[in-house]
């Protein structure tokens, strides 16, 4: 390794990637760029002491605008099947509440037989499975909804 900076030339490069070699570069520089043409000046505003506004927006069907994005035809048939899931699983949960003065009343009247318990005494292992699956679906609707707001927002 030599100490010092390196002063021989390197034939394997270009002078101009040589230290001190670039004396030949303004020729092999392209002719300067042609300047921009000029501007029309902006017209005026009418009056004195008024001043243009100008809205900036997307042009009507452009990139940005809502209604020209395709929807999914399912979407309803989806949100109305999460309500119907949540609204059948509350109705199994509050049915022994709901239900239960009547059963008394009716067994009351009835002759002494074999027991049979009424149906909504087996609605408790139902209502918690159609309430998660009725709200995990809504949930999953919304972050459908906000991934495609996201990407047609862009």
């Amino acid at each position: 390794m030599t100490s010092g900076p390196q002063s021989t030339h390197d034939p394997r490069y270009d002078g101009i990637y040589q230290r001190g070699g670039g004396t030949d570069a303004a020729a092999r520089t392209a002719p300067p760029v042609p300047a921009a043409p000029e501007l029309p000046p902006l017209a005026e505003p009418s009056g004195p002491g008024t001043t243009v506004i100008r809205e900036v927006a997307p042009e009507p069907g452009g990139h940005g605008d809502a209604s020209a994005a395709p929807r999914n035809p399912y979407d309803p048939w989806i949100w109305g099947v999460a309500g119907m899931l949540v609204a059948l699983g509350v109705y199994l949960l509050a049915a022994p509440l709901i239900h239960a003065e009547a059963y008394a009343e009716a067994m009351t009247t009835v002759q002494a037989g074999p027991y049979s318990a009424p149906w909504f005494t087996y609605t408790g292992l139902a209502s918690p499975v159609l309430l998660l699956a009725g709200v995990t679906t809504a949930v999953a609707q919304l972050f459908v909804h906000s991934i495609r707001h996201t990407l047609r927002a862009r």
